[in-house]
């Protein structure tokens, strides 16, 4: 049993520096992101979707132009991270954000074989997802 708590702690750790290193710069460590410029997670409609499809494409490919979040509008970019992060690196950084209590969510985790289709069915994209485009992606399989 203490096995199990210490490998869950260690996993918990994993995914807030995952989170650390490639998020928080624009999300800010609260999840709560930079107005008028980076959109929150912390509550977010975009995370807290019955599941993680559209989150994991925007992780591997990033996101461009107009999105709204919780009916604020922002325009930026958000970069791709599918040539840094391994598909178990993106499995936790969604399962930390789309599960993190403290900024109130309770979505749902990502698995590493759900990233692993994402990104083979994905592979030849090349480009940023859009809003509209990621509206008509189902949000599970």
């Amino acid at each position: 049993r203490s096995t199990q708590s210490r490998s869950s702690a260690a996993s918990d750790v994993y995914k807030r520096q995952v989170y650390g290193t490639y998020c928080s710069a624009c999300h800010q460590p609260n999840g709560r992101g930079l107005a008028g410029q980076f959109p929150p997670l912390a509550g977010s409609d975009w995370v807290l979707t019955e599941g993680p499809n559209r989150m994991i494409r925007i992780v591997l490919d990033g996101l461009q132009g107009p999105i709204s979040v919780n009916g604020v509008e922002y325009n930026n970019v958000m970069l791709p991270w599918r040539d840094q992060l391994s598909d178990e690196d993106v499995a936790a950084v969604v399962t930390y954000v789309r599960g993190n209590k403290d900024w109130g969510n309770n979505a749902g985790p990502a698995t590493p074989a759900q990233v692993k289709a994402i990104r083979e069915a994905t592979a030849s994209r090349g480009r940023n997802w859009t809003a509209a485009e990621l509206l008509a992606v189902p949000v599970k399989d």
